[in-house]
């Protein structure tokens, strides 16, 4: 009986193995995944941390529920474009906090508001020029949207939330961070700040891994069923 060269047998090895390595890197991103939705579970639970007396750079502070007082700088603020919600774009306004007694600087997500009727019509944003306090829950910006031109900011409109280039155009040494700010006393009250849970995205790694374990048996039972049974039924 003729068996199947070793070329095909190269290549049906070479393609079980890279998909069962695809499966394997699906469920490792399944864990990592877990792990932050843990993580996410336990800083809600922790009772809300003030900035103006702790606030370490050592601390883990993702996903912590937190309270500041300070000063929120309207000239300085950066406008996210094209952010939907329920099908309808909007914008997400964020703007610097000074913390009060402190050099620290965060800037501070006020929450989305609809787009108005013309393109590039900015929103109407009343924010105090008094101390404020600010509560809300802290996050670190992810990866933004794919960016298809060079022009990536246009006065106060960005596409992406992207901190070095915030840094640079200010000359403000922003923190690491964001805080998805609750109701702000004195500031516009047109603003939603509904955060969602983060969609941690698990089922869809695991979905993913079931996929690929399914195309890795595919290769073996074609090569399996071709290479031996199909020619021993043919003998």
């Amino acid at each position: 009986m003729k068996h199947p060269s070793w070329t095909i047998t190269i290549i049906a090895l070479l393609g079980f193995g890279l998909t069962l390595s695809a499966a394997y890197w699906q469920f490792k991103r399944a864990d990592y995944k877990r792990e932050l939705e843990s993580r996410f579970i336990e800083m809600q639970a922790k009772v809300s941390l003030d900035l103006n007396k702790t606030l370490d750079p050592s601390l883990e502070l993702e996903f912590r529920r937190v309270n500041a007082y300070g000063t929120l700088d309207a000239s300085q603020r950066m406008i996210l474009d094209n952010r939907i919600r329920r099908g309808q774009a909007g914008y997400e306004v964020l703007v610097p906090l000074s913390i009060t007694d402190s050099d620290a600087v965060i800037l501070v997500n006020l929450g989305w508001i609809p787009r108005g009727r013309n393109l590039g019509q900015l929103p109407d944003i009343v924010i105090p020029r008094s101390p404020v306090v600010v509560k809300g829950t802290i996050v670190r910006p992810g990866l933004g949207a794919l960016e298809l031109s060079d022009v990536t900011i246009e006065g106060d409109i960005w596409q992406n939330l992207d901190l070095v280039r915030y840094r640079s155009l200010h000359s403000i040494d922003v923190l690491d961070y964001v805080i998805q700010s609750d109701p702000i006393k004195g500031v516009s009250t047109n603003f939603e700040q509904l955060w969602s849970k983060p969609s941690f995205g698990i089922d869809t790694h695991l979905s993913y891994a079931g996929q690929w374990i399914m195309f890795a048996f595919l290769i073996l039972f074609f090569y399996i069923y071709y290479g031996f049974i199909k020619q021993r039924r043919d003998a």
